[in-house]
């Protein structure tokens, strides 16, 4: 067999290895793939990387929008009017209220959990999560107007 075609096949297996050790390297899955142009493909162009097929693991940062339904309290503040009045929520140790408030002025909600927590908003549309880690019974008031919102058991 001539030299010039055992040195193409070896060239096509190089190739072939490095693509699937590349596939197993644990790169980050979203990053698109930018192929360098080769003496065997002098014309690579840029690809993306296939989509993830295992779904990723939730972070439990405060700052993350809600990935998925779950218990949600949207609280309007107009002047001294506060919506609702006691909503009750059942939440689970550990799991995420998605909260929404809309306000025409800033303030703060008062949870009365163990340990108390805090959410501070502005003027306008504000969203955050809130995770409580006691089980018990939990209120949540403006602190302004002492107006309780949500009236939260946690099992």
């Amino acid at each position: 067999m001539p030299s010039f075609i055992r040195s193409t096949r070896t060239l096509v297996a190089l190739l072939a290895a490095t693509a699937v050790l590349g596939a197993c390297s644990g790169t980050d899955d979203t990053t698109p793939a930018t192929p360098t142009p080769t003496e065997a493909n002098p014309s690579a162009t840029p690809t993306t990387a296939p989509t993830p097929t295992s779904s990723p693991t939730p972070s439990a940062t405060a700052s993350e929008e809600p990935t998925e339904a779950g218990p949600a309290l949207s609280v309007t503040i107009d002047g001294e009017d506060v919506q609702p009045n006691a909503k009750e929520i059942d939440l689970a140790v550990g799991e995420k209220l998605a909260i929404k408030i809309q306000s025409d002025r800033a303030g703060e909600l008062h949870v009365h959990s163990t340990p108390e927590q805090f959410i501070e908003f502005d003027a306008g549309t504000t969203s955050t999560q809130l995770v409580i880690k006691t089980p018990g019974s939990v209120e949540v008031e403006d602190h302004d107007t002492s107006a309780v919102v949500a009236l939260i058991e946690v099992r």
